[in-house]
């Protein structure tokens, strides 16, 4: 729910629980980091269904071919993971508890960003000041552990550029802050780096393919061990192809994400088909398959396999 309108010819404000997509790429996450995402089913939709909305107020000013948005986020909220117990849940013990920052002046999110648009290209730059969607955890007494949230700095960019049925995408963010469980009192950066291509040259066919590296800077050996499992460099591929049939009626997806060069992190894929009954109804099918890896996410989730059948009805 928000409220939106023109303050002046140029100028628009819109108030209240939004969704603000960042970046070109579909399936990989980058300089898209204002929503935190339900991760509690992966791979099951798209992330343009996992955003989950947080209460803002964004200023949008338009100059020519270039827009300027300001944006304060008065709502903290984080990504909704697996919980213990559940099959996705990668541990055999519960986490500790999650220190969660209030919802203050203090702890406001704030984030920058410049758009433009331009004949065959557009170009983006953004910078934030936010929490980490995703908690580390920290020795608060000498029994007891908990997990918090780092305040991070990011700036980053994304660009687009069409050539005839392709389309070209990257997009590269520098974080700041990131905290860790084996290193206490430092504070780590990284350099993710995004490059994709989109061919869209068959009849009502398009294929991507996305690549995304993230390096952690100064990494150190004692990281890969729990609670942190984090890897000095986290490589992620995904490969897409959908098509539309019978009259765009019949729409086909088969999605496969893969985690390191060559999967040993982990992988799934989803193959989907969805009908057009009417304008108003559909029914879609489809199967989610996991493959196990050393990524923490996908350890023991290769027996998680899903069948889906989705009936919508729009009115």
């Amino acid at each position: 729910m928000y409220v939106q309108g023109s303050l002046l010819a140029s100028l628009d404000l819109k108030v209240g629980r939004q969704i603000v997509v960042w970046g070109k790429s579909d399936n990989i996450r980058v300089v898209d980091i204002l929503n935190p995402l339900d991760n509690r089913e992966p791979g099951l939709v798209d992330i343009e269904d996992l955003r989950l909305p947080v209460t803002m107020t964004k200023l949008d000013y338009y100059l020519g071919k270039w827009n300027l948005t300001a944006i304060a986020v008065h709502e903290i909220r984080f990504n909704k993971n697996p919980v213990f117990g559940s099959e996705f849940f990668p541990f055999k013990t519960p986490l500790p508890e999650e220190k969660k920052p209030t919802n203050s002046l203090d702890n406001t999110e704030y984030a920058l960003a410049v758009n433009g648009i331009f004949r065959g290209w557009d170009i983006s730059f953004y910078g934030a000041r936010f929490f980490d969607k995703q908690a580390h955890v920290e020795i608060v007494l000498p029994t007891q552990l908990e997990r918090c949230h780092s305040r991070l700095s990011m700036v980053g960019t994304a660009v687009n550029v069409a050539l005839g049925n392709w389309l070209l995408k990257s997009e590269a963010a520098y974080f700041k802050g990131l905290e860790f469980f084996a290193v206490p009192g430092e504070k780590k950066s990284r350099l993710d780096v995004l490059a994709g291509m989109e061919y869209s040259g068959f009849t009502d066919t398009t294929i991507s393919l996305e690549v995304v590296n993230r390096h952690l800077n100064d990494f150190d050996s004692t990281l890969k061990a729990p609670p942190d499992n984090a890897q000095e460099d986290e490589f992620q591929t995904v490969l897409r192809y959908s098509g539309d049939f019978l009259h765009d009626a019949l729409h086909l997806v088969m999605l496969a994400s893969t985690f390191g060069v060559t999967g040993d992190d982990g992988a799934l894929q989803r193959f989907s088909v969805k009908y057009d009954v009417t304008d108003a109804f559909s029914v879609k099918l489809g199967l989610v398959t996991y493959q196990s890896g050393d990524k923490a996410q996908f350890r023991n989730i290769g027996d998680n396999d899903r069948l889906f059948l989705e009936a919508k009805y729009s009115f």
